[in-house]
């Protein structure tokens, strides 16, 4: 049987190749999708697979439909269908065969692009289990739409007929798992069109993760359609009057109930492989500590609707991940509790007084949109006391916010930071509202002054913040700090050496003696000139001479990248840091000093006063030959004393930038890694430092992103060309030679 089925496999294969269309296909299929990837991926700056995965199912959606829509329509138009099927091969080994040989001819097309992460391994440290998994979710789809288009195929004699059909079912297998359907239907169908919905599913795996549900989701939908092809094949050779016809009918539609039915049960199933780097999406050990480590129950409340809309669908299924994990790791200690307030009177009434109220929502019912209100919270109970999420909406920073919770209610003291005030610093109503927040998780956060009647910083105080400042410290208040560091207590400085003024777009040197000098004994110091880095930097929005704004690089807001392999950084993404400056470190002990945070090879500096204007001539003003690494943010611990970090801006911690900035959010987990340390608690720095985002894309040279551009773009489809060419020339030249009697080649 497996010999039959191979030899139909390459059969099929092989006459792939024999024509010139496929190899106009194959060409079309990289073109497009090299040109619309390396378009988006330069821009984002980002290694990762994402533009080609977003733009995979559409380009599939035709292609697929093309490849397959001659497979079974050619066979029964031109009569070799029945002439094959008369030899001693079975309808199903036909068929795999010919499923296997389609498939073979569409991973050498996914085979042109691997191309792509080679390429991205020359400007970025690639996350090769995740681009793993993102292949193999695509064989997943492709596999998928095989069997759609072989169906399609099976279904009539005319390839353009069959091409349409393919392209209009999967479609169908897009749409219905889309918002736009599924807000357009009630509810419960809305929930069951997300969970047979493809793209949900090929999402999911693409994000690194194999789960048992889309894997079973898949096979399924590849099983419905070949049984579908099956029983298309078969009743044209049965007489429909015939009792072997009805079976053969009633046997199709049950395997393809079976199918559905797997997909849709399937969903309750759990069992996944983690491929992402530190296991993003698995239970971290620390949390596992703390679960097992619990001496009494701690309670998690579900507050759940039924019917949520269907946009919640896949947030919903990792949030059942995520809590049975906790459930299962904290064994008696922890009770999962899942409830509906919409149809228990005393679970609303509970939900309102802890705190998870309802949310509003647009949801189709009897054919009319109405805004209703859903329950989509979580309450964590222990000895009487609860923390809440009043609403769910991503699962990004889940694990961390409960594990947090938990151990803020199990955990009587909490250690006590300080934000100093009095010298225009951030404070935590201006500027710091975010970063309170989050602080507030773990610690007691307050702020701090010193005034003529403080004589030290209260031995309760376990760090304090230093957030900028336009005013300098007075003396009396720089000995204050310093016994404060030399009896143990932490300090967290972000500071820069410039002041940069956006009005005017100019920026001169700023200087606090007290605070040098404090760095100066220890070895530190903060230069009084502004950090850049010409690669790896934000984008700003400048208007242009037409009116219209333009995006473009903006050197003087870096995205500072780890240094080492310290406990702050470990799991950081790139950070942003608006208008540094450079840290000077002179420490005879380096063991006491850790770089954290530091700009590309293309950083550098530049003297003060200059202009921060955007649209200046970058090229005029930065040297390629000065360019050098720059440190930006150090670690530096005080023999038989405390602590200090050091950061060269405060915008890193700073509500405007955690708005506007797409990596703002790893500059907020570094302040929290960086107190944590400071403060000698980091239970919880690696749950936190799970890091989803994909690592930056940073050539070392402008010849090498030009090479895997293009050596991509036109130097992959032309060796198909070549290839094809070479195999077409051969072809033609065997078809014009003779056959002397007894047919052998002349």
């Amino acid at each position: 049987m497996i010999g039959r089925i191979a030899t139909v496999a390459r059969r099929e294969f092989a006459s792939y190749f024999d024509q010139a269309t496929a190899y106009i296909l194959l060409v079309i299929f990289l073109g497009i999708n090299f040109y619309f990837y390396f378009q988006e991926a330069y821009l984002l700056r980002e290694a990762s697979l994402r533009p080609m995965l977003s733009l995979l199912p559409w380009l599939l959606l035709f292609f697929i439909p093309a490849v397959c829509m001659r497979t079974l329509a050619e066979e029964r138009n031109a009569g070799t269908l029945e002439l094959v099927l008369s030899q001693p091969i079975a309808v199903v080994e036909f068929l795999l065969g010919k499923f296997l040989g389609v498939l073979l001819f569409l991973l050498v097309a996914m085979a042109g692009t691997f191309g792509i992460p080679l390429g991205l391994t020359f400007g970025a440290d690639l996350q090769w289990g995740v681009v793993f998994s993102q292949y193999l979710g695509s064989v997943f789809l492709i596999a998928a739409l095989i069997s759609v288009g072989l169906w399609s195929s099976a279904m009539t004699r005319n390839q353009v007929t069959a091409f349409i059909i393919g392209v209009t079912i999967s479609f169908g297998l897009y749409l219905i798992g889309l918002p736009t359907v599924t807000l357009s239907i009630p509810a419960p169908v809305a929930t069951m069109a997300a969970r047979l919905g493809i793209l949900g599913h090929f999402s999911s795996v693409a994000r690194g993760v194999i789960d048992l549900r889309d894997v079973l989701y898949f096979a399924a939908l590849t099983t419905a359609f070949l049984s579908l092809t099956y029983f298309s094949i078969m009743s044209e050779r049965l007489s429909r009057e015939r009792p072997a016809y009805g079976r053969l009918r009633l046997g199709a539609l049950g395997l393809v109930g079976i199918a559905i039915f797997t997909a849709l049960a399937g969903a309750q199933l759990r069992g996944r492989l983690d491929l992402t780097p530190g296991k993003v999406y698995t239970l971290s050990r620390p949390t596992a500590d703390l679960l097992r480590g619990l001496d009494d129950l701690v309670t998690l409340k579900l507050f759940r609707s039924t019917d949520l809309p269907p946009e919640l669908t896949p947030v919903s299924r990792d949030v059942d991940d995520l809590l049975a994990d906790l459930d299962a790791t904290g064994g008696a200690n922890v009770n999962l509790i899942r409830v509906d307030p919409d149809d228990d009177p005393d679970a609303e009434q509970e939900a309102g007084l802890l705190g998870v109220n309802p949310v509003r929502y647009r949801i189709l019912d009897d054919d009319a949109v109405s805004v209703q209100e859903r329950y989509f919270g979580l309450a964590v109970q222990y000895a009487g006391e609860s923390e809440i999420i009043p609403i769910i909406r991503g699962t990004t920073d889940l694990e961390y916010r409960l594990a947090s919770m938990i151990r803020s209610l199990t955990t009587p003291e909490r250690p006590n930071v300080a934000i100093l005030t009095g010298h225009g610093e951030l404070g935590l109503r201006s500027g710091l509202q975010f970063a309170n927040g989050r602080l507030s998780l773990e610690y007691d956060v307050s702020e701090f002054s010193i005034d003529s009647a403080t004589t030290a910083v209260p031995d309760s105080l376990d760090v304090l913040v230093i957030a900028g400042g336009r005013m300098p410290l007075e003396p009396a208040e720089g000995e204050i700090l310093s016994r404060f560091v030399d009896g143990g207590g932490s300090l967290f400085l972000l500071k820069s050496g410039v002041m940069a003024d956006m009005q005017s777009r100019f920026a001169g040197p700023m200087f606090d003696p007290v605070l040098d000098s404090l760095l100066q004994v220890r070895g530190l110091g903060i230069v009084p000139s502004m950090a850049y880095d010409w690669r790896l930097n934000e984008q700003v929005q400048v208007p242009s001479n037409l009116g219209m704004a333009m995006i473009m690089p903006y050197p003087f807001w870096t995205l500072a990248q780890p240094a080492s392999g310290h406990v702050i950084v470990d799991g950081v993404a790139n950070v942003p840091i608006r208008y540094g400056s450079p840290l000077q470190i002179e420490v005879e002990d380096s063991t006491r000093v850790t770089p954290l945070l530091v700009t590309s090879d293309f950083g550098g500096r530049l003297g003060t006063p200059l202009s921060i204007d955007p649209n200046q001539d970058w090229e005029m003003l930065i040297s390629p030959e000065e360019m050098t690494v720059e440190t930006l943010a150090v670690a530096y611990t005080q023999p038989e004393g405390g602590r200090l970090v050091i950061a060269s801006s405060p915008s890193l911690i700073e509500d405007a930038t955690l708005r506007g900035s797409t990596g703002g959010l790893a500059g907020m987990v570094f302040f929290q890694n960086s107190i944590d340390w400071l403060a000698q608690d980091e239970a919880l720095i690696s749950i936190r430092s799970k890091d989803r985002a994909p690592p930056q894309l940073l050539f070392p040279s402008e010849w090498l992103r030009d090479l895997t551009r293009y050596g991509n773009l036109a130097g992959v489809p032309l060796l198909f060309v070549l290839i094809g060419g070479l195999r077409l020339a051969r072809r033609r030249g065997l078809q014009h030679r003779s056959f002397p009697e007894g047919g052998a080649l002349t």
